[in-house]
């Protein structure tokens, strides 16, 4: 099901038959070193990834979802608000998002975010929205900047990894 367009992409949720498309996304170095861990994902953890987004559709109202891109149809990344099972006291909903390395570059995840972000907190009813990223990843700080959101503080896994906290409430969403 569609549920969110912007000019060149639009979001729908995921599909069975989606589980090819991101696994070629998430297994590929290039994209997993912004997730996570940073470990690729194997193809059973793609299936996993749908089965559990369908399930949020139901019982959350969101999850992620696949990205394509409007005039060519193609599966082009992935985006969503999810809420990270390590997080839950309370459970903070986080924006993802990952796109093929051929797209990056052209403002895609500039348009994306906006979209999302809105779609979270207008449809989805949530008050406030939090992504983390890599402090490396200036590219994704860039476009979380641009789409309204604050960098709220530095934090570290249980793994000693860094990450940059940035969020977004109801009256600060910018589209």
């Amino acid at each position: 099901m569609k549920f969110l367009e912007t000019p060149r992409l639009f979001v729908r949720h995921f599909l069975p038959e989606d589980s090819a498309g991101l696994f070629r996304l998430h297994s590929n170095p290039k994209v997993a070193q912004w997730m996570g861990d940073g470990q690729p994902l194997t193809y059973e953890q793609c299936v996993k990834w749908i089965e559990v987004s369908l399930c949020n559709y139901q019982t959350k109202g969101f999850g992620a979802s696949a990205v394509v891109e409007k005039s060519t149809n193609e599966f082009v990344g992935c985006c969503g608000i999810v809420y990270d099972p390590e997080r839950t006291n309370p459970p903070i909903p986080e924006i993802i998002y990952s796109f093929e390395p051929h797209w990056w570059g052209q403002g895609l995840a500039s348009e994306l975010v906006p979209a999302l972000l809105d779609y979270g907190l207008t449809q989805c009813g949530l008050a406030q929205i939090f992504a983390t990223i890599y402090p490396e990843n200036l590219a994704s700080q860039r476009v979380l900047e641009k789409a309204g959101m604050i960098f709220e503080r530095k934090e570290t896994d249980p793994n000693g990894v860094f990450s940059l906290v940035y969020s977004t409430r109801y009256t600060e969403v910018r589209t």
